[in-house]
């Protein structure tokens, strides 16, 4: 009697067919995963992440609120669109967005805490304590001192950090991202289906398939990786863009927010020890190993400075080496 192995069974016409439907299958699966907290999922993503008070949601002011329909006068944005965007206080230090204007579902746009700190007695007398890898910071001491001055935003530089997360949602950006999982996997199957004929190494052993689809496997994996991060890229430089045509008092207020969230990841960086120098390097960039998923933080702050250069001699006025008799 002859045994066939398991894995033989795969190189069958209902192997194949079964391989077909579990790639089709798992890509869409994934770019379910990816699609879905941002449509039908955007309230439970936003529960997720949102920012609670004694077990509850906790409000935004009407200080913010009035100052995210400046931002939204400041945008021109249609009716349309202005509906669709939700803000609501979200946890941690950091802005987060969530959505597209492209769907029905909405945009969700999270403002941290510090966007209430006025002066560094509001940081001292906020009731959670702010700390740092579970220690409690010292205020009074230099590096205290730093994250406290980085923490507490202008009303200039916070519509502008507003304005910068509403415009990253006015884009076709999650559809992209959602398609990419489905993209690459899809892929990965056609050019392994392709060479297995071409080559005819169905009929040599596994190990030398197991090779092709490690191989194939990690060129799909790192090609999802950097369309990935090349649509987030492309995106942030397309939105600095637009702020900076929002006058010199935006792009000076660019400076300014991309000054104080390297200063914070400088003092996060000495607070954390080790973990921070692993995270942040000392310029306040965020460390990564192979990958570049956002721009550098400092390369957005010089291009802001650029403009505001700029920016400044227009206002000016330029010697053209011509004068009038």
């Amino acid at each position: 009697m002859v045994y066939r192995r398991p894995v033989s069974w795969f190189l069958t016409e209902s192997g194949r067919k079964f391989s077909f439907a579990v790639v089709t299958g798992t890509g869409l699966g994934f770019t379910a995963a990816k699609w879905a907290p941002h449509t039908l999922l955007i309230d439970k993503y936003k529960e997720f992440v949102q920012y609670y008070s004694n077990g509850k949601p906790q409000e935004l002011s009407n200080e913010l609120q009035k100052r995210c329909e400046q931002c939204l006068d400041i945008l021109k944005l249609p009716d349309v669109h202005r509906r669709l965007i939700t803000p609501f206080s979200v946890y941690g230090y950091d802005l987060f967005h969530a959505g597209s204007s492209k769907s029905k579902f909405g945009v969700a746009v999270g403002i941290p805490v510090n966007f209430t700190y006025k002066s560094i007695a509001d940081i001292l007398n906020d009731n959670n304590n702010i700390q740092v890898n579970q220690k409690t910071v010292d205020w009074e001491s230099e590096v205290g001192k730093k994250l406290a001055n980085a923490l507490i935003l202008p009303e200039k530089v916070q519509q502008f950090a507003l304005c910068r997360e509403i415009l990253m949602c006015l884009n076709h950006k999650i559809l992209l991202e959602a398609t990419y999982p489905f993209t690459c996997m899809f892929l990965a199957y056609n050019v392994s289906t392709y060479l297995n004929n071409k080559l005819n190494l169905y009929k040599m052993p596994t190990a030398t398939r197991g090779i092709l689809y490690s191989i194939v496997g990690l060129f799909s994996l790192g090609t999802y990786f950097l369309m990935k991060d090349m649509t987030e890229v492309y995106y942030e430089t397309q939105v600095d863009k637009k702020l900076c045509e929002l006058g010199p008092d935006f792009i000076e207020s660019g400076v300014i927010f991309y000054d104080k969230l390297l200063q914070r990841n400088q003092a996060l960086r000495e607070l954390m020890g080790s973990e921070g120098e692993r995270k942040y390097s000392k310029l306040g960039n965020e460390n990564y190993f192979l990958r570049q998923p956002r721009m550098a933080l400092i390369h957005r702050k010089q291009f802001f400075e650029e403009r505001l250069k700029g920016a400044r001699k227009d206002s000016e006025g330029v010697d053209d080496g011509f004068t009038s008799t």
